[in-house]
């Protein structure tokens, strides 16, 4: 019996060395990695891809634009209300000075619906003859000089070209008389 146990014990022995040292070698994969793997075109799983790096660029972009032509917008309508209250105030009150005023900040609205309008209120005023001190060849100088001022796009858009043919008409009955 002694035999068998002895046996036993040195195979229990030898079993317990084997796992040892199975689990020991099972370590040597970081040590020795394969070399039919390249690295090179493996990513990790959830880095992001190519696709997706410039997904999120154009998105960024997209939001800064946005953000900029809000500001942008929000200075427009700022100026544009900065308009309609001096306007006010010049409508009780026309004289050149003011109206000159009047003509620069509707230029400074970059808006050819506002200095249309505003245009169009000087010239009405100007003609029932409210406006002190104001001749048609200066009026004509002033619309002619702040249309000049408003960016290209507004200027050759058609919301101003009565405009244009009003300035010409002034012009002229500054010729005739």
């Amino acid at each position: 019996m002694l035999y068998i146990f002895t046996i036993l014990v040195v195979l229990s022995a030898a079993s317990l060395l084997f796992i040892f040292v199975k689990r020991r070698n099972s370590n040597l994969l970081e040590q020795n990695p394969p070399k039919n793997l390249s690295a090179e075109s493996f990513r990790p799983l959830f880095a992001p891809t190519e696709d997706d790096l410039r997904a999120a660029e154009r998105e960024e972009k997209a939001q800064a634009d946005a953000k900029k032509a809000e500001a942008a917008r929000r200075i427009l309508v700022e100026k544009a209300e900065k308009v309609s209250e001096f306007e006010k105030a010049w409508a009780s009150a026309p004289d050149k000075k003011r109206t000159i005023e009047l003509l620069f900040l509707a230029s400074e609205s970059e808006n050819a619906k506002i200095f249309s309008e505003i245009s169009e209120n000087v010239i009405k005023l100007w003609r029932e003859n409210r406006i002190e001190n104001l001749e048609a060849r200066d009026l004509a100088d002033l619309l002619d000089s702040h249309f000049r001022t408003l960016p290209q796009q507004e200027r050759t858009s058609g919301e101003l070209f009565w405009l244009r043919e009003e300035i010409e008409n002034l012009r002229r009955e500054v010729r005739g008389n």
